[in-house]
């Protein structure tokens, strides 16, 4: 079936959003939330817990953004998220209380449920089904330098400029986008071509087969465990190393080198999708990252590194993984529900991460032992779906 959103795919613009959406609201806190706690004048273990109350807000609503999704169209959810979060930030800029502060995390929290990943890939999908595995992996080029954006961009305001230009920074660059996405939606130019005024007449009804049910169950699995491995062992790499090494410098580097891997990773998913199943190439990513977590309870500096550079490529596949493979079986007009449905757990496991960290905070051998436990579950699910007959 052709989806009755197709036209042009802003693929480059989606995938700077990602870096403007994940730096502004997850990344940059792990950076101000000391001088954030003494701005409000609270303990620092109650600002980090509002923050990650934030991110259960993805958790609750992402099933009825993917409604969205496919009612409005991906752009439409987009650019409203990115406006919110705008007004989020400027919102904390004016805060010096509990109560501002809980309505601008509400804000945040709203935000980034509309502007993840889960809504590019989404977006992607519609407006171009047959191409979506290329666009999603370059979306995803984009997503794996947020962290390194963010964190020299608001490193130098917070040095030079303090903590409330980063606030208004922030806001701007959300802003911004908001309008571009606004603009496109408005004058894209196959829309005009087609006279349409509206992404979607008519929202199709989600009727799931029993194998779909079964499909979407998986892949919530699938979802959850991956990202709270990949989100826990991120969180926990420099006292990881920290502790067998006991020297932060190193700890440091070690742990700052899966993040270009994670690029590499995604190359090589772009070099093999034109002739392997994406479902393959997940199995295969999905057996390095506990290959990697193996490798790296080796007390070897060199060793670490192998370590760390497998696990940054095992993760920049899987994300490509998640993202593409409901687009084998769901058609584009359903695919926000779908990826809604799927993306509740998956952002749950991103949420329980600094929990999970916190409860294995003196003993990061057995956390990577958990971890490496829990890996299975990942492989697993992607062996359960991969002879299952998809609808191209």
């Amino acid at each position: 079936m052709k989806s009755t959103l197709e036209g042009f795919v802003p693929v480059h613009s989606l995938g700077i959003s990602q870096i403007v959406a994940y730096g502004a609201m997850f990344y940059s806190f792990a950076q101000i939330k000391v001088e954030l706690a003494e701005k409000l004048g609270m303990s620092l273990e109650t600002t980090t817990m509002i923050v990650s109350l934030s991110l259960f807000i993805n958790v609750l609503i992402s099933s009825y953004v993917g409604y969205l999704i496919d009612r409005s169209g991906g752009l439409k959810v987009l650019s409203t998220g990115l406006f919110i979060g705008s007004i989020g930030f400027i919102s904390l800029y004016f805060t010096e209380d509990l109560l501002g502060f809980l309505f601008s995390m509400l804000l945040i929290g709203i935000s980034f449920s509309s502007v993840s990943y889960n809504v590019a890939f989404s977006t992607a999908i519609q407006l171009d089904d047959q191409n979506s595995r290329k666009n999603i992996t370059i979306i995803t080029f984009y997503g794996a330098i947020a962290s390194s954006v963010c964190w020299l961009t608001i490193g130098f305001l917070r040095n030079y400029f303090g903590l409330d230009s980063i606030f208004l920074l922030l806001s701007l660059s959300l802003f911004l986008m908001a309008v571009y996405f606004f603009i496109n939606l408005n004058f894209n130019k196959e829309e005009r071509k087609n006279g349409a005024k509206r992404p979607i007449i008519d929202l199709v009804p989600l009727r799931l087969s029993k194998k779909e049910k079964v499909i979407i169950t998986v892949l919530m699995i699938f979802g959850f465990t991956e990202y709270l491995i990949f989100s826990t062992t991120a969180l926990s790499l420099i006292q990881f190393f920290n502790s067998n090494f006991n020297d932060p410098s190193i700890s440091i580097v070690l742990a700052s080198v899966y993040g270009p891997f994670q690029l590499v990773g995604r190359f090589l998913e772009m070099k093999f999708a034109t002739f392997l199943d994406a479902r393959l190439t997940g199995l295969v990513a999905s057996a390095i990252v506990p290959l990697s977590l193996i490798i790296i309870l080796t007390p070897n500096f060199y060793v670490c590194i192998i370590a760390m550079a497998l696990f940054g490529m095992g993760h920049g596949l899987l994300t490509v993984t998640g993202g593409y493979v409901p687009n084998l079986f769901f058609e584009p007009q359903v695919i926000g529900r779908v990826k809604g449905y799927i993306w509740a757990p998956t952002a749950l496991g991103m949420a329980c991460a600094p929990f999970l960290s916190g409860i294995f905070h003196e003993n990061m051998n057995n956390l990577i032992i958990f971890l490496l436990a829990l890996s299975v579950c990942p492989f697993f699910s992607l062996l359960f779906i991969f002879k299952m007959k998809t609808r191209f």
